[in-house]
């Protein structure tokens, strides 16, 4: 798959494209099948399937106060883009000029001399342009006028219900990561490396590697099966129990993310770590001592080792 980090830096000079257009915020079930029906449809005509990507989200340049903590880093969406099989990825820059661009220059100037589309495959809600005046019916009126073709997707559902980063947005958040999966069709992750801490754990006899703040969203506080990946989504997963939350039996004021690795562990500081949310397997909450809670810690990585098992 090839990346290109803006329009203008796409070649012109390979053909037609058929293209779709969003922010694939967790490149979920949707996401997934708009990827499906470009690159089927690009195969078919013997072009390339495009997605046009924007960076950062054009809320936090709109509207910073209303942009949601989004579910994938820019080289997490990349990865699971290039998973789904689509020809080329453009991540374009959302500036304050492309936000005043209007919704009819934004067509001609982006999609038709810019990336060429001969095809054009959209969401039902899809919105663009100057105060997002742009609809799929503008779209496709001016489609019909320069020479290209709108499809627009219907809603997805799964299980009964509508896919989408907003509400998958809000399961993980209230903690339900089970749930969340099922919508993103893989499990919620969070990355980054691996800091020191307290060393309450290792105190305790429950050592534990602490992730970095991430720059993505956060499921709700509280104690999780994990599969834990060190270097890279290339090597082995082990499995793991995490807790997200303030530490209150220490009187903790600041979230820390900590997760224990049932297999493997060492010298992990400074060390890339991956942490995949399988399950949530209580709230966080307050012991009345350490030796409380190392009893319940214990409680919980047998819990944890049952469900991952279960799922080898």
């Amino acid at each position: 798959m090839d990346v290109f980090e803006s329009v203008s830096a796409f070649p012109s000079g390979e053909g037609r494209t058929i293209l779709t257009i969003g922010n694939f915020d967790g490149v979920h079930l949707a996401h997934r099948e708009l990827c499906r029906s470009v690159s089927a449809e690009a195969a078919r005509r013997g072009g390339r399937s495009v997605v046009l990507t924007f960076e950062p989200h054009p809320l936090r340049v709109v509207a910073p106060e209303r942009c949601p903590a989004l579910m994938t880093s820019l080289p997490e969406k990349l990865a699971r883009l290039e998973a789904q099989g689509v020809g080329a990825v453009v991540v374009h820059p959302f500036t304050p000029e492309l936000a005043q661009t209007r919704a009819e220059e934004f067509v001609r100037r982006l999609l038709y001399e810019g990336l060429r589309a001969e095809r054009v495959v959209v969401g039902f809600n899809f919105r663009f342009g100057k105060g997002r005046a742009g609809d799929v019916a503008l779209l496709r009126a001016e489609g019909e006028r320069l020479g290209f073709e709108t499809q627009v997707a219907e809603p997805f559902l799964f299980e009964g219900r509508r896919v989408s980063s907003t509400e998958i947005r809000r399961l993980i958040a209230a903690g339900e990561v089970e749930g969340a999966a099922k919508l993103l069709g893989q499990p919620h992750l969070l990355e980054g490396p691996v800091v020191p801490g307290e060393g309450r754990g290792r105190a305790i006899g429950v050592p534990t590697a602490n992730l970095a703040e991430p720059p993505v969203l956060v499921p709700a506080h509280g104690v999780y099966a994990c599969w834990a990946q060190l270097e890279g989504r290339s090597s082995p997963r082990l499995p793991a129990v995490a807790n997200i939350g303030l530490r209150p039996t220490f009187g903790g004021e600041r979230r820390a993310i900590e997760a224990h690795l049932l297999e493997g562990g060492g010298d992990l500081y400074g060390r890339n770590l991956r942490l995949e949310f399988i399950a949530r397997l209580r709230e966080e909450r307050k012991f009345p001592g350490p030796e409380a809670l190392v009893a319940q810690i214990r409680r919980d990585i047998e819990e944890g080792r049952r469900r991952l098992e279960a799922l080898r």
